[in-house]
């Protein structure tokens, strides 16, 4: 289990396919960093218009309003990928374009961890920026480029797949600062839904309540720890 100390200071990237996905998979983490001092950038992949199955139509006029009151709120800095038509539909972009997009993301913000979408998501969106992250991520010398110290893989609750879901081994403890991560998400007005549904503020209680049991604590937020070594 990671602790609170262990984040002062850090630089943290994020890797989010939308707005939203930040504070849904990484708003314990990012509210833990706000109180430790810790610069956390986020990199949207892709935002834009698109047709939503259950509410309509979400354009990115609503959007980005949304992420630069959820920077305001979690104090990160962000910076968008790709824009208009890639929205859902970062499976038709060339893999070499995200992959030099978050090659860039790394060597302007030199990051000591680095978080990445599920590849297990139901989202193709979330598939294909974890893939890209893998390549963009591989280990190479650093004294050839930049190479962050902890590489995790964030939980979401999209997960619906003939795969199986990689172990959760790294989990940090989000207690003190859960109402926070809700707070982030209410940020993306446009996003909230009711529960049942997986992203619902009481879904992520539930999820939330569940691994924070895994580790001894009230709430945690659980990854997968692809790469990692002591600071």
């Amino acid at each position: 289990m990671n602790s609170y100390s262990s984040l002062r200071n850090k630089r943290i990237l994020i890797i989010a396919p939308h707005p939203d996905d930040e504070a849904i998979c990484c708003g314990g983490l990012i509210m833990l960093a706000k109180k430790e001092n810790a610069h956390v950038h986020v990199l949207y992949m892709t935002i834009g218009s698109s047709r939503q199955f259950l509410t309509g139509k979400t354009t990115s006029r609503e959007r980005l309003p949304e992420a630069r009151k959820a920077a305001e709120f979690g104090n990160f800095t962000y910076t968008v990928g790709f824009e208009g038509n890639s929205f859902m539909r970062l499976d038709t972009l060339a893999q070499k374009d995200l992959i030099e997009k978050i090659e860039d993301e790394v060597h302007r913000e030199k990051p000591d961890i680095i978080t990445i979408p599920s590849h297990v998501s139901f989202d193709q969106d979330h598939r294909t920026a974890a893939t890209a992250a893998i390549t963009a991520l591989r280990p190479i010398p650093s004294t050839l480029r930049h190479q962050a110290k902890i590489i995790l893989e964030a939980e979401e609750p999209y997960v619906w797949t003939t795969d199986s879901p990689p172990p959760h081994n790294f989990y940090f403890d989000i207690s003190d600062v859960f109402e926070e991560k809700l707070q982030l998400l209410a940020c993306h007005k446009t996003q909230l839904r009711e529960d049942p549904f997986p992203r619902s503020l009481e879904n992520l209680r539930r999820l939330a309540g569940l691994r924070g049991c895994e580790i001894g604590v009230q709430y945690a937020e659980a990854y997968h720890l692809l790469r990692g070594q002591l600071f």
